[in-house]
């Protein structure tokens, strides 16, 4: 939208015009405010020194903010700090190539809340004032995905009777949702997934998901079941960007998604949900330099983006069942070191050997993350006792300064952990990371090789390694 509004001929005489603290209260062309105003997506006019002039209704529910308060900020005051770095060198590069930037970033609202947003951004420039280059930004809210996952959660334990009612909740999703069961063959299938797939709901259902949501590498042309890995491997899966879906009258569209594998009451796996929605060709391209994967390239481990999205699922879980998770923030103790002495590619050998080493320290239904660098998450999902978390740091810590032999050479290494637990210490994700971080600095403190619990009546000093 925003690439036709910059080469629109009817919108010449707007783009034109610098905009300035007056001519934005006034507008000078109201019909255009008033459709602001009215617009679902988030809009702010900037000067040319990224200061907000003018902010729609759709913004200020957005953010939580009222205009008074918006108005002079620059535009990624609210962005959250880990993201703000490479969203100004994009934008940087945007001016730069006159292109317009569309990018998903997490956002602060006014609350403290953190949600993730999908920012586009073009700049208007003014021929009659060469240096003096405005900006147009519209801000969409992308944090949809929770209320996926909290209807499909509905799904699992909902009776027989209540069924149809979760279907018409999800028919009115704008993405496609398929469930399937541990066969993989499809139990519920929504009505944008039928538009999707051009599959009937009728001849769908019963049928393995395979066919009806038949996806290919749009490279390779392999053939690709995220539903059997998600059930398989028990874990969160999405689609890398370039996946095609081959609809039932052989219409090859270009989608992103995601699975999950669905559990029941007593936390038994039952089968599958896969989300997806098309992706046209242009904001594909944009995606592919802009948007981070949901897999670290160096360990294969899954990264931050999708590590939120899972732990997000977890204290879902977890509250439903009663039941605590615990988050341990591991950082190694000293890498500098081994870098400075063996160079960084021996010291990405001993990140592999290390991110290998943590997944054989949890279950299958945990999950292990490269958040950057040396630094590593992971998240142990409906433990019975918050000392269960400490026996996992044992075992990892245990595990990790164990030799490593590299290239023929045997190296030792060390890691420090902290350990936040859900609902204990706290009861949202930005707060579980918090804790987790600040003891984390706790164990370092007391030497190499440590563990430092959030709550301080389950340390014990780790004297084994």
């Amino acid at each position: 939208m925003m690439g036709s509004m910059n080469r629109r001929a009817t919108d010449k005489q707007f783009m034109g015009q610098a905009i300035s603290q007056e001519n934005v209260e006034n507008f000078g062309f109201g019909d255009l405010k008033n459709l602001c105003d009215g617009f679902p997506l988030g809009i702010i006019f900037c000067d040319d020194e990224n200061r907000c002039l003018y902010s729609n209704q759709a913004y200020h529910k957005i953010t939580g903010c009222d205009a008074q308060k918006l108005l002079g900020q620059t535009w990624y005051h609210n962005v959250y700090a880990e993201d703000r770095q490479e969203l100004s060198s994009n934008w940087k590069s945007s001016i730069e190539n006159h292109t317009f930037l569309q990018q998903d970033v997490r956002l602060i609202r006014a609350n403290g809340q953190v949600i993730w947003v999908r920012i586009r951004a073009m700049i208007m420039e003014d021929l009659s004032q060469p240096s003096f280059n405005s900006s147009l930004l519209m801000i969409e809210d992308i944090s949809k995905n929770q209320a996926i996952q909290n209807t499909l959660s509905e799904m699992e334990k909902t009776l027989l009777e209540e069924k149809q009612r979760s279907l018409i909740t999800l028919d009115h999703i704008g993405d496609g949702v398929i469930t399937t069961d541990l066969d993989g063959n499809i139990v519920t299938i929504n009505l944008e997934a039928e538009h999707l797939t051009a599959w009937d709901r009728e001849e769908a259902i019963g049928k393995p998901a395979s066919i009806v949501f038949n996806v290919i590498d749009s490279e390779t042309r392999e053939k690709i079941n995220p539903a059997a890995i998600a059930i398989n491997e028990n874990r969160c899966v999405a689609l890398s960007i370039g996946s095609v879906l081959i609809t039932h009258d052989g219409t090859e569209i270009e989608i992103e998604d995601s699975a999950y594998p669905l559990h029941n009451q007593q936390n038994e796996m039952i089968g599958a949900a896969i989300i997806f929605h098309h992706v046209s060709k242009s904001s594909t391209m944009i995606e592919k330099t802009s948007r981070l994967a949901w897999y670290d390239h160096l360990t294969g481990l899954p990264n931050l983006a999708m590590f939120n999205e899972c732990i997000s699922q977890s204290i879902s879980m977890a509250t439903r069942h009663s039941k605590r998770i615990a988050l341990l923030f591991l950082d190694m103790d000293d890498f500098k070191a081994v870098n400075d002495t063996f160079g960084h590619l021996f010291g990405d050998k001993i990140l592999q050997s290390v991110a290998l080493r943590l997944t054989t320290c949890i279950r299958a239904s945990d999950i292990v993350c490269r958040r950057s660098g040396d630094e590593f998450l992971i998240l142990l999902g409906e433990i019975e006792r918050a000392e269960d978390a400490i026996l996992v740091a044992q075992e990892i810590l245990k595990s990790i300064s164990a030799p490593h032999k590299i290239q023929g050479v045997t190296i030792l290494v060390s890691a420090s952990i902290g350990i936040s637990v859900f609902p204990e210490d706290a009861q949202n994700v930005t707060s579980l990371m918090k804790y987790a971080d600040t003891a984390m600095y706790v164990a370092k403190q007391s030497g190499p090789n440590q563990y430092y619990c959030t709550n301080g009546s389950l340390n014990e000093k780790n004297e084994s390694h």
